[in-house]
């Protein structure tokens, strides 16, 4: 057999290697654009889908240029709230929105930003919450299984009843009151009530049904979940805030290119956790007036028969402190840490 000369051998090899060099590159540049998929058990006219999940989605998609595309699914259509955080866990979707609270147990020192009458907004809160995570390694190990985009905490809980007025800790005492979370449950018990434990969901068949004669939320559920068509009477004070967390699987995120992860990451942290909180702040404002304008009665709780109700719950940060502690957990350095952010230490 005849041998081939160098020229010819280096011939062979470019009409051989290059058409599929070429065609490997043709591929990748054609290929099918990754699709995140996030979900959430909020409607889809919560003031987050409107004003941070779907600007978010546009502007990721948009500056990769097409390479990620998000589909939203809201209103608990893949997954109730509560099993939101396990669902990202385990990749069943990509992306989720939930609140801590909703996985009891499982953020222990995430917790302690929701003890009552800390805060005077969701902004303040919030930044003192994400630089509680960004700096505190063991607040960070709770969250180890997942990629957080965002963490921030809603705006103030406040307390709505329908047909009995709250003004004293007397009025409360024996009320059935739906709670978020475990933390708002400890709160409810100490100050008299029955405290049953939901998510944000249920609350408007809850109330409609008489399974409770009240709840505790932020101002700005009322327009997301139409409860001004059923809350007949709004008590008023700083009476605390919850956590909630945008999580993303971690297989999902590593599976990005690092271009296309930088890129996700300037678009979330503390950015989007601002954002959420900003959110929730203004929409607070809204709540207020869609109670107004159906004339609830509103009731901000005056300064004596505050400290009343703080003095009920002030044994919940002694005893957090004690249990965080009895599991070898920085208990006190993370709650002397928060006090010294917000400024009261």
């Amino acid at each position: 057999m005849r041998r081939l000369s160098r020229n010819q051998r280096f011939a062979s090899f470019l009409m051989t290697v290059v058409p599929v060099v070429i065609f490997l590159l043709l591929a990748r540049g054609t290929s099918e654009a990754i699709d995140l998929i996030l979900s959430h058990a909020f409607p889809a006219r919560h003031v987050q889908h409107r004003l941070m999940l779907e600007p978010f989605k546009k502007e990721l998609e948009e500056k990769s240029k097409g390479r990620i595309k998000v589909t939203i699914h809201p209103g608990g259509a893949l997954a109730p709230a509560p099993a939101h955080y396990e669902n990202v866990v385990a990749g069943a979707f990509d992306i989720g929105w939930t609140l801590q609270g909703y996985t009891p147990g499982r953020f222990p020192l995430s917790a302690i930003v929701e003890m009552p009458f800390l805060w005077s907004s969701a902004q303040e809160a919030t930044r003192v919450f994400w630089q509680l995570f960004e700096e505190v390694p063991t607040l960070q190990n709770e969250y180890r299984d997942v990629k957080v985009l965002a963490t921030w905490t809603h705006d103030l809980g406040q307390l709505y009843t329908t047909s009995k007025p709250v003004r004293t800790l007397e009025d409360l005492r024996g009320l059935k009151i739906r709670a978020p979370g475990p933390v708002q449950t400890t709160m409810l018990r100490a100050l008299g009530a029955v405290p049953l434990n939901m998510p944000a969901g249920e609350m408007y068949d809850a109330l409609e049904r008489g399974v409770v004669d009240g709840l505790v939320t932020g101002l700005s559920a009322i327009k997301g979940y139409r409860l001004e068509q059923l809350v007949k009477h709004a008590t008023l004070a700083k009476f605390y805030v919850a956590t909630m967390i945008v999580a993303m699987n971690q297989q999902s995120y590593k599976k990005l290119s690092g271009e296309d992860r930088a890129l996700l990451d300037s678009l979330t942290g503390r950015r989007m956790a601002m954002l959420g909180a900003k959110n929730y702040d203004d929409e607070a404002d809204d709540g207020l007036e869609a109670l107004k304008k159906v004339k609830a009665s509103i009731y901000p709780l005056t300064a004596g028969e505050t400290e009343r109700w703080k003095q009920a719950t002030n044994q919940m940060s002694k005893d957090w402190i004690k249990e965080m502690e009895s599991k070898g957990l920085p208990g006190r350095q993370v709650y002397d840490k928060m006090l010294s952010l917000i400024g009261k230490r």
